[in-house]
This record gives structure tokens, C-alpha cells and sequence, in this order.
């Protein structure tokens, strides 16, 4: 009994064999013979701490506690160890269900992930192969409780047992003053909603109309009607965009789904380490390319919308740069906060799992750098310890906007002089040519150069979006292609559409090929021009579905219910990654990698996302829009359906539909 319970506070049991994988893998000071009656010796007493001792007592007298504990550790060597992840989660919900009450005081079984480390002797240096299992024990004992009791009745100083992701039933229980702020802001918000959308429906009944338009800012019927628009096609309107931007989001999505699977503990653990170098992953290894998308159509409806203004002195483009950064800034900040507050206090208690703790570490940089996020600079300065990793593409985004008028307003005042149509392309192409060179030299000069997250590597995807925006708006009157005949036209366009096609599957297998057996230089070229390459296909695509020659391409992107969805896409990327950590933070055991689990997940997390995102929308980002056009409206009249909801392709769509992906870390 005693040496079973030496094994129950270490995580061991024994395979009764003729062989043991035990005589293979363990030394022989932790076979069972050695260490018979270590854990209920006085002495043992006399080397951990009072409290500690104390419940050791209670547990060797108590064989029903001792065996919950046995049971909820870790066993080893377990089923599969020399296959599967060198992580064992042991029995999380178990260790939980111990609460003993004694005289003295009362015991609850802690749980810790990596509470035992055994090394590996075929490869002592090498950490990361170490077997990490998971210890049930008695809340008041630590691991130096433990690796005092090796040394002291054992002579053994090696640090086997350690303090990692260690939990009790009643760890975090508590409310903070973050937590508490933020439930209230979203009860008041919750009461905002019903109390407005009761005005509403009071309204609707008896056909009258609002005292104040800020009294529907909140009301579910009046924003669920802007969400559920359909807009009628218009050639002011890029229809192609809202199924570019759904689809680009799903990729997206998946990405992060799949680099998760590297987080967590499988049963085959060299496929899910080998998949990402297989040619066969080259689906979603590039998804990356999916924020270039996104990229793209920002810098083209901000350009097509600006450029449609009439022509003004330069003085008053420039008095107008002020308005439009705050108003970039009040539209994208709202649901961005709520969800930098649910991530730095709700999220902690919204879960429970052997690894959930590591909720605290995803929001450690988030308390650290607080002002980075909120001032779009941490792609710059906090870029390798991120907040929400996500949140990159929000600052690059919004610097994006701060240089665009850099460029653009001189282009608005040039465009209507003589010639200004051919100089302003000329011009842009000297931007989009520096905009290739500048990242390519800076990471073939700087070889050390780490920051995978700034700004200036993705300006070409901006910008080629800019000279896309300023061709079609001036010349969308012109004939497709400049050409009269119809025969010719139709054969041209299905030519370079095989030609484009052919050419972004190739930018797939390319950007596979290089990172499987490429060197730095390679990788430094290829990820500079994959860029405007990307885009220039991208370009194509717009400009022959605009003019009516997409074919099923076209009929595909402008499906109506993208219309709806595409209005989602910001609140998605904004709270995919926690849906994506949720999922990923609660589990209890070993999952088994393949390609069709990696997809079925990815289905789960991108509707779970986009129910999320509906409600956030409806609270949080479609009511603050209303109350901001109002603010500097000056009072006027506030739209029924704001541009960046209706989906017409406006500049406010410009601002806002640009922040709607992200570059998984860990698949670039």
C-alpha cells in the first residue's frame, strides 16, 4: 500500500510483466522495490512543509483518497508512449471530484500538467523530449514538497516534480475589478438593446416615428434589418468583394484550427509534426495569403471612393486627413475593447480543463502592452510577444490608412489635370516598385531580422489595390480589354483567366516548395514577389467580374448571402482566436491528427465564430457606428443603413472591411 501510494503522488503505475517497459524507461531508484514506504516514513514529515505533512497524513490513512488520486495521475508508461505526444493529461475531472474534510482542515486534489517530469535517457539534453505527466495531489503540497521528500529518503537531487498549470477546483473562482467592470458594461449593454429594441417595436406597431434617432442606435430590429441587407448590384458596387472577403476568412480560420493541433497532445505525434513540411498541407500552409486579400480591398474601396470626389483645392483634402483618422479610429476601436475585455477577465472563468490555466499567460501581454493595442503600434513594438496575436493586423491596417493619403490626395488633385491619369499610374508604379524592393533588401541586409508582423512588407498589397481602385475608376465607362469584337474579347478573357488561374495555384505549390527545402536568400525573394503576384491575380479577378466576364467565378463571389456575411467578417477575425483557444484550452485528452478532424473542427469554430460574431455586431459595433455618425454628423439625420454595412463597395467599407484577417504566426 505504501509503495502504491509513492506511485499515486508521482503519477506512476507498473505493467506486471516479465519485462517492464518500466525496467526500460525508469531508473532504478523509481521502481517500485526502491521505493517502498518513502511517502509514509516520519522522517518524510520532518522535510516538507507543515501543511503539507499534514495532509500527507490524512491521505496515507485514508486509502479512498489515495486511490482518487492514483487514479486521476498519470500513468506510465502509458498506451502508445513511444508513438504518441510526450504529454499525459492524466484524469483531469476526477482530480477535481477530491474534497475531503478533516479536523484539521480540509483537502482538494490539485491537478497539474507536467507536475512529474521523467527525462528521456536516450536523449537527456534534449528538454522538449522529456516525458511531462500529469500529478494529482494534495493542494497544500508543492513540488518542492515532493523532490524534498527524493532527496532526503532517496539521495536524489534531480528536480522531478514541478509546479506547471497547476489547479484546484476553486483556482480563479474569484471576480476582479476587470471582471466586474466588464459585466457590467455588458449588462448595461444588454439593456440598452431590449429597452431600444422595445422603442422599436412600439414604433413598428403603431407606424410612428423615433423622437431621437440615437433612441434605435441599440434596438436588434433596426440594426438586424441593416445586417440582412441585400443590395441591388450598381456599377458603383464591387460585388466580387464580399465573397473575396468570406472566403478569405474561412481560410483564415482554418489556418489558426490547424496550427493549434501543435499545441496540444496527439496520439500520432510525428504525422502532426511532419504534415506542415508535406506537399499535401499546401491548402492551408499558405492561408497567410489570405491577409494580402485583405489588404488588397482595403486599399481599393478607400482609393475607388476617394477618387470620386470632386475635384478641391489641396488645402481642403488636407483639412479633412484629421476627421478621417478619428473616424477610422472610433469605427474599428468599440468591438475591438470588448474583446481585449472578455479576453483579460471573463475568458478565465468561462472554462475549465487540465491546460486552462494557460489562459493567464495569453493574457499576460495583453496587461503589459494595453496601450500598444489600443494605439495600433504593436506590430512594431511588442511584436514578439503579441497580444491576441491577431490583433497584428489591426495596427498594420490602420497605419496603412495613416500613410494612404500620402499618396492618395496628391493623386486626387493631379487626376483631373492634363495627363494626370497616365502620371498617377506612373507614379503608383514607382510606389508599388519600391514598396517590393524595400522589404526584400531589408531582409537580405539583415539577416537577423525577426519582425514577421510589420507594416512596410505588406504595402505592395495595398497599394497594387490603390492603381487597381484608380484604373477602374476612371476608365469603368471604357469597353473590357479596349476590345469592339465579342469573339475576341470572350477568348482573351477565358486565356488569362487559365493563365491566372494556373498562375495563383502556382504561387501555392511555390510558397510549399520553398519553405520545405528553401534557404533564407530563396525565401527573402520569393516571399517579396509572391506579394504583388498574388495581387495582381486578385486584380484580374475583380476588374473581368466587374465587367460581366467571371463566368461561375463571379456568380460564386456575388451570391447574395455573402452580402450578409460579409458584413460579420471584422467581429469573426476579432473573436475566431478565442473560440479557436477555447476549444483548444478545455481539453481533457489525446486527440488523433488527420486532415478530416482538422476540418471538422474548422467548421465548428468558424460557426461558432460567426454566431459570436452576429451579437457582437448587434451591441457593439453597429450601435457605436450609429452614435458616432450622429456625434459628427453635427446632429444630422443618421443613414438607415450605414456604408460599411450595406456593402456598396464606399470608402467607410474601405476603412472597416481592411482589419478582417490575420497572418497565423506559426504559418509563415
Amino acid at each position: 500500500m505504501k509503495g502504491s501510494l509513492f506511485l499515486a503522488l508521482l503519477g506512476f503505475s507498473v505493467v506486471n510483466s516479465e519485462i517492464s517497459l518500466v525496467d526500460i524507461w525508469a531508473p532504478d531508484y523509481l521502481k517500485v522495490d526502491a521505493v517502498e514506504e518513502i511517502i509514509c516514513f516520519n522522517t518524510t514529515i520532518e522535510v516538507v512543509s507543515e501543511k503539507c505533512g499534514e495532509q500527507l497524513d490524512v491521505v496515507c490513512k485514508n486509502p479512498s483518497i489515495l486511490l482518487a488520486m492514483l487514479d486521476a495521475s498519470s500513468r506510465f508508461p502509458y498506451t502508445g508512449m513511444g508513438y504518441a505526444s510526450r504529454t499525459d493529461y492524466g484524469n483531469f475531472d476526477q482530480c477535481m471530484t477530491i474534497d475531503y474534510k478533516y479536523d484539521n482542515g480540509r483537502i482538494l486534489g490539485e491537478h497539474c500538467v507536467g507536475g512529474l517530469v521523467i527525462p528521456d535517457p536516450s536523449n537527456l539534453t534534449n528538454t522538449d523530449e522529456y516525458f511531462k505527466l500529469s500529478l494529482c495531489r494534495p493542494d497544500a503540497c508543492t513540488a518542492s514538497d515532493f523532490n524534498a521528500i527524493l532527496s532526503k529518503n532517496l539521495n536524489v537531487t534531480l528536480p522531478l516534480f514541478q509546479d506547471t498549470v497547476c489547479q484546484t477546483k476553486e483556482t480563479g473562482k474569484e471576480l476582479g475589478a476587470a471582471d466586474i467592470v466588464t459585466i457590467v458594461i455588458m449588462v448595461i449593454t444588454a439593456l440598452l438593446m431590449v429597452v431600444s429594441t422595445i422603442y422599436d417595436f412600439y414604433l413598428y406597431k403603431w407606424k410612428g416615428k423615433p423622437r431621437h434617432p440615437l433612441f434605435l442606435a441599440f434596438s436588434v430590429l433596426t440594426n438586424g434589418r441593416k445586417l440582412l441587407h441585400i443590395g441591388k448590384n450598381s456599377k458603383d458596387q464591387i460585388n466580387t468583394f464580399h465573397g473575396l472577403k468570406v472566403i478569405s476568412m474561412m481560410w483564415i480560420v482554418g489556418g489558426h484550427g490547424f496550427v493549434g493541433w501543435l499545441s496540444v497532445a496527439v496520439t500520432n505525434r510525428e504525422t502532426a509534426d511532419n504534415w506542415l513540411g508535406k506537399m499535401s498541407s499546401v491548402y492551408i500552409t499558405p492561408s497567410h495569403l489570405a491577409v494580402d486579400t485583405f489588404f488588397f480591398i482595403s486599399g481599393f474601396l478607400l482609393a475607388y471612393q476617394y477618387l470620386k470626389q470632386k475635384p478641391k483645392p489641396f488645402i481642403k483634402h488636407v483639412l479633412t486627413v484629421p476627421h478621417m483618422y478619428l473616424h477610422r479610429y472610433l469605427r474599428l476601436t468599440p468591438a475591438l475593447l470588448m474583446m481585449y475585455l472578455v479576453a483579460m477577465s471573463l475568458f478565465k472563468h468561462m472554462g475549465s480543463g487540465p491546460i486552462y490555466p494557460l489562459t493567464e499567460s495569453l493574457a499576460a501581454p495583453c496587461r503589459k502592452y494595453w496601450w500598444a493595442v489600443f494605439l495600433y503600434i504593436q506590430n512594431y513594438y511588442n511584436y514578439d510577444d503579441l497580444c491576441m496575436t491577431q490583433t497584428w493586423y489591426l495596427s498594420a491596417d490602420m497605419q496603412m490608412f495613416l500613410l494612404s493619403p500620402l499618396v492618395i490626395i496628391p493623386i486626387a488633385v493631379q487626376l483631373p489635370k492634363r495627363l494626370g491619369f497616365a502620371l498617377s499610374l506612373v507614379e503608383l508604379l514607382l510606389v508599388n516598385v519600391f514598396c517590393i524592393a524595400m522589404p526584400m533588401a531589408i531582409h537580405l541586409v539583415y539577416r537577423d531580422y525577426k519582425n514577421e508582423y510589420d507594416t512596410h512588407s505588406r504595402l505592395i498589397d495595398y497599394f497594387v489595390g490603390v492603381m487597381l481602385a484608380l484604373f477602374m475608376r476612371v476608365k469603368h465607362e471604357k469597353r473590357f480589354l479596349y476590345m469592339v469584337d465579342r469573339r475576341h474579347v470572350s477568348l482573351a478573357n477565358l486565356i488569362i483567366w487559365i493563365l491566372i488561374i494556373l498562375g495563383l495555384l502556382t504561387i501555392l505549390l511555390c510558397y510549399q516548395e520553398k519553405e520545405m527545402h528553401h534557404g533564407y536568400v530563396d525565401k527573402a525573394i520569393f516571399h517579396s514577389l509572391m506579394r504583388p503576384a498574388w495581387c495582381v491575380g486578385l486584380s484580374w479577378i475583380v476588374y473581368s467580374c466587374y465587367h460581366g466576364y467571371g463566368g461561375i467565378v463571379n456568380w460564386i463571389l456575388c451570391r447574395p448571402i455573402f452580402q450578409i456575411w460579409g458584413r460579420l467578417t471584422y467581429c469573426i477575425y476579432l473573436l475566431h482566436g478565442l473560440v479557436t483557444a477555447y476549444y483548444i484550452l478545455t481539453i481533457r485528452n489525446r486527440w488523433y491528427f488527420s486532415d478530416y478532424n482538422a476540418f471538422y473542427q474548422f467548421c465548428g469554430h468558424y460557426v461558432v465564430s460567426s454566431i459570436l460574431a452576429v451579437v457582437w455586431t448587434l451591441a457593439f459595433e453597429s450601435p457605436l457606428i450609429i452614435i458616432e455618425k450622429f456625434i459628427f454628423g453635427r446632429g444630422r439625420k443618421v443613414r438607415t443603413a450605414p456604408e460599411h454595412l450595406a456593402g456598396n463597395g464606399t470608402v467607410e467599407e474601405g476603412k472597416r472591411e481592411s482589419s478582417h484577417g490575420e497572418k497565423p504566426k506559426e504559418i509563415q
